[in-house]
């Protein structure tokens, strides 16, 4: 075996490895808005807001919705884009990266 076969098997299986992760992400994308919607509002400043309309986050609303959006978008393109194309394989870290910034975004978003 040649050392650039060796590297392919390598890249191939990173890959891989980065698909799988965007996946999970993907999976857990829909528990993370429920347990932060719960965290929110149990929280004394979410249950004021839900109750009395007082004291809301300034966050407008559509962040948190395109946060969502944009995290699902690139969770799907990471995780079911094709592997065997070498242009697929460069963006799927970087789909991974924003999917997974954009996760967090969601979570704290809905917590403020």
């Amino acid at each position: 075996m040649s050392q650039t076969d060796t590297s392919v098997d390598e890249s191939v299986l990173e890959d891989r490895k980065r698909q799988r992760s965007a996946g999970i992400a993907l999976i857990l994308l829909i528990p993370t808005v429920i347990a932060s919607g719960l965290l929110y509002v149990v929280s004394d400043h979410g249950g004021r807001c839900v109750t009395y309309g007082e004291s809301c986050s300034p966050v407008p609303d559509g962040w948190g919705c395109g946060a969502f959006i944009v995290s699902a978008v690139c969770g799907a393109l990471a995780a079911g884009g094709p592997g065997q194309r070498r242009w697929m394989r460069a963006a799927r870290g970087g789909l991974l990266v924003v999917q997974l910034l954009t996760h967090i975004a969601v979570a704290a978003l809905i917590v403020s």
